[in-house]
């Protein structure tokens, strides 16, 4: 999809998220960005992407600003993103009724 570097979903459900570096070379210091009912969640952990590699999150590891966990049951997700340090950017793999349409209804 779009954004600064490539990136892809491999698999969304309703327990992890699974994303896929296609970037010419590495990706450091990530975080994966999900935007919900509620508002944006982030998962705190950060990571790096090897050309390649393919990373699973959990979904229950996301939180919301005020720190209420991610709950499938109420919650949907409506647009992944992941943001960079290096090189500073963002992609955004995943938007409603763009691909893999209707996981988390």
């Amino acid at each position: 999809m779009a954004g600064d570097f490539d990136m892809e979903l491999v698999s969304l459900n309703r327990s992890s998220v699974v994303i896929k570096s296609t970037n010419k070379g590495l990706l450091s210091d990530c975080v994966v960005l999900i935007n919900g009912v509620g508002g944006f969640w982030y998962e705190p952990e950060r990571v790096d992407f090897k050309k390649g590699q393919s990373r699973s999150f959990v979904l229950s590891q996301f939180f919301s600003s005020t720190k209420r966990q991610f709950n499938y049951q109420i919650d949907s997700v409506s647009q992944i993103a992941v943001n960079c340090a290096q090189p500073s950017g963002t992609a955004v793999v995943f938007e409603k009724n763009q691909s893999f349409g209707g996981f988390l209804k």
